[in-house]
């Protein structure tokens, strides 16, 4: 593939696709931890709604923007991601965090108090 534009306008580009995004769940006896690949999305273009113990995300990656280039050739494709998860009732909505790192969204969605096991201590009688 040329890096050379074929006129001044013209510029070789993907157009805008509509995924659901590759995610993970992994449970301990604190919490559920759902993770969710997004890459090049940043924290402004997601959006998490709670409604009726299902959890929809909603993100896209926004178009690059360049002050000092012209734009030659584009690969990476504009990807709008879409998900819902259907939550358990052993899930405490409101304690659901959520944090980004190297393109994942990491939520931790913890157990209910009373669905947590529990030790029960031996007293010597």
């Amino acid at each position: 593939m040329s890096l050379i534009k074929k006129s001044e306008h013209e510029v070789q580009k993907v157009s805008r696709v509509e995924v659901t995004p590759v995610s993970r769940v992994t449970e301990n006896e604190e919490a559920f931890v759902l993770t969710v690949e997004l890459p090049g999305v940043g924290e402004k273009e997601t959006e998490l709604v709670l409604e009726n113990r299902t959890l929809s995300l909603t993100a896209e990656n926004a178009p690059q923007s360049f002050k000092d280039h012209s734009l030659v050739l584009n690969e990476i494709p504009e990807v709008r991601y879409r998900a819902a998860f259907d939550l358990p009732e052993r899930v405490d909505t409101a304690g659901i965090k959520a944090a980004r790192s190297n393109g994942l969204l990491v939520l931790t969605l913890p157990k209910r108090e009373e669905v947590k096991p529990k030790r029960i201590s031996i007293t010597a009688g």
